[in-house]
């Protein structure tokens, strides 16, 4: 058998463990309470950029998981004594990154008609 056919192989290996621990590093220190207060700060911004009512604040806010193996946490904000439609929700992956987000009075996508 000959040694460069399994070249390719070895250096796609070799590719795949150094992105997987890359992504473990950067994974090791996030924790939940980091994420939370991250988009409970970024809320503060949108609150006020938005001009909602109620006065916002840091605890406004609560996470619970997420469904589904994408998103790891959902946390949703709120001014108190506010509807429930007029919060914020964040929907956040594995790295802490936005995955998406509902704004109040944003639309969902309607359904297409055929």
């Amino acid at each position: 058998m000959r040694i460069a056919y399994w070249i390719p192989i070895a250096v796609l290996a070799v590719v795949l463990a150094g992105i997987g621990f890359r992504y473990g590093i950067m994974r090791q220190g996030i924790t939940e309470s980091d994420v939370i207060t991250l988009y409970a700060q970024q809320y503060l911004a949108d609150h006020a950029a938005s001009g909602g009512a109620g006065i916002a604040r840091i605890s406004d806010c609560a996470a619970r998981p997420a469904e589904g193996i994408w998103a790891w946490l959902v946390i949703t904000c709120r001014p108190e004594g506010s509807a429930s439609d007029a919060g914020f929700r964040y929907t956040v992956n594995w790295l802490g990154g936005l995955i998406d987000l509902e704004a109040p009075g944003q639309t969902p996508p309607a359904t297409p008609q055929a």
